[in-house]
């Protein structure tokens, strides 16, 4: 290594250290030890349930979003993987909308929809 490249690099280092909290140098942790490893099996069973929902009638999903009154601008040339994808990113910015899925899909227990318990399985621990 040369002077040039390591003075870089303790630059970069400094940048970082001073980001991060004041600690005392034993106590420092590099990297983030919040991040959790990725369920590999898990990952296959949700990206299997996606694959299963992008086949749902167009109907059954207009059907779903009203009947949780979901305010979602669905358009008449939206597919089901459009209206899926709108649905989605519904569901991620509104998490009362998610228990609320999740509560009607427990209370329905005794004959939920197909499209409801994929729903619920694709959350999992949400």
């Amino acid at each position: 290594m040369k002077t040039h490249s390591l003075a870089k690099a303790l630059r970069s280092l400094s940048d970082l250290l001073e980001i991060g909290p004041n600690v005392e140098l034993t106590n420092l942790r590099l990297g983030n030890d919040n991040i959790s490893k990725l369920d590999e099996k898990q990952v296959a069973v949700n990206l299997k349930t996606l694959f299963t929902l992008s086949k749902i009638s167009r109907k059954e999903w207009i059907d779903l979003i009203s009947d949780f009154g979901f305010t979602l601008d669905i358009k008449p040339r939206d597919s089901s993987r459009n209206i899926i994808g709108k649905l989605l990113s519904y569901l991620d910015s509104n998490p009362e909308a998610i228990e609320l899925l999740k509560k009607k899909s427990r209370e329905n227990r005794t004959q939920p929809s197909a499209l409801v318990e994929a729903l619920d399985v694709l959350l999992g621990d949400i």
